[in-house]
């Protein structure tokens, strides 16, 4: 089966999945994604990269799988987790590309059995819907979908550890303040923007990462300078 032939089939049956395999449905997608670009990259750095992005993405689909209950789903996912494990451990391009690819075939292997369980679809002879060199619409649109969704979630989990740094760094500026007792500095710590969430999908991650990093610049700066002030004061 196909690459394209199986994402295509993965997303376009979504809607007549039953909700308890919708998730399981999604991850194994993404699975056979990343294996496909691990599969695709140009170094070893990136290799292994997208190779333990779609060993993140068997696991979740095996959690996913206790609830949708799909025994001939097991056996790709146990495989699947297992040569990705073997891949990591490897120190030579070749080899790790070899065990990779065994996780991309379990990968397909894994979403056709989980049509089998979600559709009741036991006719093997399923119609090819499109060739990987011609990507129809529906394709098209399920990728972007997919990429989509996955620069959302890097985005929503950059924000996540951001925010908790700077409260980190906020908490460490209070603790200074109130043993300075310098009120002057204990203004600045209510004066940080919050994104929304509405901006965080118009914004690039790249353009997330430098709001967060100018805002950690300025709670320094601001409390550097107003500790200044106040210890003028004391003089």
């Amino acid at each position: 089966m196909k690459f394209c032939t199986v994402l295509v089939l993965a997303f376009l049956s979504l809607s007549s999945l039953s909700a308890n395999c919708n998730n399981a449905y999604a991850s194994a997608a993404y699975s056979l994604s990343h294996a496909k670009k691990s599969m695709g990259a140009n170094n070893f750095e990136h290799q292994q990269y997208y190779a333990e992005r779609a060993l993140s993405a068997f696991e979740k689909t095996k959690a996913q799988n206790e609830n949708c209950g799909c025994q001939e789903a097991t056996d790709p996912i146990l495989d699947g987790i297992e040569n990705l494990e073997t891949a990591l451990r490897q120190e030579k391009w070749d080899m790790s590309r070899f065990y990779t690819k065994k996780a991309l075939d379990n990968a397909e292997q894994l979403l056709g059995n989980l049509d089998i369980c979600t559709i009741g679809n036991t006719n093997e002879e399923a119609v090819e819907i499109s060739t990987d060199d011609e990507l129809s619409e529906q394709i098209l649109i399920a990728i972007s979908e997919a990429n989509e969704l996955e620069a959302w979630e890097s985005k929503k989990n950059y924000q996540q550890k951001a925010e908790a740094e700077l409260a980190e760094l906020e908490k460490t500026i209070r603790e200074l303040v109130n043993l300075f007792q310098c009120e002057k500095a204990k203004q600045i710590l209510n004066s940080r923007k919050v994104k929304a969430d509405e901006e965080l999908r118009a914004e690039s991650l790249e353009t997330i990462r430098a709001f967060y990093m100018s805002q950690a610049i300025a709670i320094h700066n601001k409390a550097l300078f107003a500790l200044i002030e106040c210890s003028k004061k004391l003089e």
